[in-house]
């Protein structure tokens, strides 16, 4: 099988296309032949080496990413696990390849509504989008929601689910005009370009000074320290990445405006899905719910073969993408 392995940490270069044996499925495990890979950032961060959970290296890159595949065998063990049945997973580790081993009790069915490309947003960016907003965010219906970097594939899901959530008013961020107007298609009520420098005076003139209840935040840096000075007393801030690559320092100033009852979470969707698989489930039978209806619909413009992952890495981190990157083997 085709692979994508890296030995040591860098730009897109370092991935390495290569021809390696196909793994082995092991007990209580299925072995999956890839049919679409979902792109994250979290991807980018092992590569570079700047991810909360170093990855051992050499490695087939993709710690805890998502995958839809096609079950080809069946471990020891292995029971109600359809041969030849199209499935979403989240894989442990080397989801960049053409074959994949994955504990069977991590199996998903694929949604009847979507094709294979829209599945593979669904259990990282998806569950992220729902989780921050309903598990940690506890969005009440009526609250203002601030959703940064709108466009990208976690926050064009998150408006429209906090749409379905009955926000009462979503403020989209993002870089570029054409991102905005995405945004706004999606169901936000107002688009600000986050690189003008009066971005956050401009979400507090939309808010009436109050600023917003609810904030997903995954860009950093300037952006969260402007984040901070726009979250409304008693508001949460979910803070679940940093894709600026700025090591965060926090300050006693920024303590202080914690002092209005105001909370920053972080949030991890890969160790909410494997310590809370209960939920997991739920937050996954929850987006089903949602396409079923035509209330959600996943962004999927950037479709690339699994051998130009180099490429697919280049343009998220050029900001040149809208939605879900997907990679097909």
């Amino acid at each position: 099988m085709k692979a994508i392995r890296m030995y040591q940490c860098g730009g897109p270069e370092v991935l390495k296309v290569e021809d390696m044996e196909k793994p082995i499925p092991g007990m209580h495990e299925v072995l999956l032949k890839v049919q679409a890979i979902g792109v994250n950032y979290a991807e980018v961060q092992q590569r570079k080496g700047t991810y909360p959970f170093p990855v051992p290296l050499p490695a087939v890159l993709g710690q805890w990413a998502e995958v839809v595949g096609q079950v080809a065998e069946a471990g020891e063990g292995v029971t109600n696990v359809e041969i030849g049945r199209s499935v979403i997973a989240q894989v442990p580790q080397g989801a960049y390849a053409e074959y994949v081993v994955v504990p069977s009790s991590m199996l998903l069915p694929v949604p009847h509504r979507l094709n294979l490309v829209q599945s593979a947003a669904l259990l990282t960016q998806g569950q992220t989008a729902y989780h921050t907003l309903k598990s940690v965010g506890r969005i009440q219906p009526g609250e203002t929601v601030l959703i940064h970097a709108a466009a990208g594939g976690v926050g064009s899901l998150a408006i429209q689910i906090a749409r379905r959530m009955k926000a009462g008013k979503i403020i989209a961020t993002a870089s570029a005009p054409a991102k905005l107007e995405l945004a706004l298609s999606l169901g936000a009520d107002a688009a600000i370009n986050y690189s003008e420098p009066d971005w956050a005076k401009q979400v507090l003139e939309c808010t009436g000074g109050k600023g917003a209840d609810l904030i997903l935040e995954m860009v950093g840096g300037d952006i969260l320290q402007g984040s901070l000075q726009v979250l409304a007393p008693f508001g949460r801030l979910i803070y679940f990445g940093s894709a600026s690559a700025v090591n965060e320092k926090w300050d006693r100033a920024d303590l202080v405006k914690l002092l209005e009852n105001k909370s920053i979470i972080g949030f991890n969707i890969a160790h909410f899905l494997t310590s809370r698989p209960e939920s997991a489930k739920a937050g996954l039978e929850h987006l089903y719910e949602m396409i079923s209806a035509d209330q959600l619909k996943p962004v999927v413009r950037h479709i690339l073969p699994l051998e130009q992952a180099a490429e697919a890495h280049r343009l998220l981190e050029s900001r040149q993408t809208v939605g879900t990157i997907v990679l097909k083997p």
